[in-house]
């Protein structure tokens, strides 16, 4: 299952509704990327608002500010023209209630404290770099082949993982993972037979977990499924 796909002609993320025969609620993915074009962040949003209840994600943190600073930094380049970093997503517009699915900043901050510090002082010296080298070298075909993402873990991703490296994993993606499912939980569980709609907007590599919860643990399957472009190379 692909989350966000690539090719020659650019990238597109998939929106995936799933539905269940146990209850009447039901739930559609958003899987993002942090960089785009503003048509794609705003088609996303107009429709997720539609929904009932808007699960979102965001760590306000400064160790956050300084990593992001690997992507945040190559938008504005004439090789990124037209290109956007993720917007906040809008709360108080219409009539959706919107969660806070995600961790603290002092959550993130003690899951933070537990990756080796050469590790932290690695990436706090390498994320501005690389955001330079984005900026001034990159090109949108190599911002896209970074950007694939599969329900299962790629092999360079399985064959770069390390003890070292599974407390960065722990902290960037399965803690929050959990804060997600935590929260999705809570809302497929209020009320399982109310007519209700939940939209999930949150980094892909996240949809993984989310996507083993709702069809192996909750009886949850893909209805339908369709592609929205998030930048164009052709």
């Amino acid at each position: 299952m692909q989350f966000i796909e690539t090719s020659m002609f650019g990238v597109r993320a998939a929106r995936m509704s799933f539905a269940s025969s146990t209850s009447t609620t039901r739930v559609t993915l958003f899987p993002m990327v942090h960089v785009g074009e503003p048509a794609f962040y705003d088609a996303t949003y107009e429709d997720a608002l539609g929904h009932d209840v808007v699960l979102i994600e965001g760590v306000r943190s400064p160790i956050t500010f300084r990593v992001t600073r690997s992507y945040r930094w190559l938008v504005g380049s004439r090789a990124m023209a037209g290109l956007v970093v993720q917007p906040r997503f809008p709360i108080g517009v219409g009539p959706a209630r919107v969660v806070h699915a995600d961790v603290t900043g002092e959550e993130f901050a003690r899951e933070w404290a537990a990756v080796p510090i050469w590790i932290r002082a690695v990436i706090y010296v390498l994320a501005p770099l690389v955001g330079l080298r984005r900026r001034w070298f990159s090109t949108r075909a190599r911002l896209a082949k970074d950007m694939r993402c599969e329900d299962q873990p790629s092999l360079a991703e399985l064959l770069a993982f390390t003890p070292e490296t599974g407390a960065l994993t722990q902290a960037i993606l399965h803690a929050r993972d959990e804060r997600l499912l935590e929260r999705l939980g809570t809302e497929l569980d209020a009320n399982p037979m109310a007519e209700r709609t939940i939209a999930v907007v949150y980094g892909a590599a996240h949809m993984r977990a989310v996507v083993q919860e709702l069809t192996t643990k909750r009886d949850f399957f893909v209805t339908c499924s369709d592609w929205r472009t998030v930048l164009a190379l052709a």
